[in-house]
């Protein structure tokens, strides 16, 4: 096991992660960070990009706008035929693979 710094929390629980640390992974008061728990400890990393719900929605529907259109007219029964003899053939292909 590697040990780093060793720091120990206040009364609250909380602590300060040492300025080293903070400068080499740019963590300052502006930086959002995430902390999940994983096992017995807590993983904590600075956060590049917050999606909101509608800014995830607002990509989407300009996917949709860019690509509206683009099957229009497409015979789907083929289509459907094609994507079943695709899948088909990937299957036998991953059964063929011996791990």
């Amino acid at each position: 096991m590697k040990i780093g710094t060793i720091i120990y929390s206040n009364e609250k629980g909380q602590i300060v992660i040492p300025k080293n640390i903070r400068n080499s992974i740019g963590i300052d008061k502006n930086v959002p960070l995430n902390v999940i728990e994983r096992g017995n400890g807590i993983f904590i990393y600075p956060i590049e990009e917050i999606r909101t719900k509608a800014d995830t929605n607002e990509s989407f529907y300009r996917l949709l706008e860019k690509t509206r259109g683009a099957w229009a007219g497409d015979d789907w029964p083929e289509t459907a035929k094609k994507r079943r003899k695709i899948e088909l053939a990937a299957s036998r292909r991953r059964k063929k693979v011996i791990w």
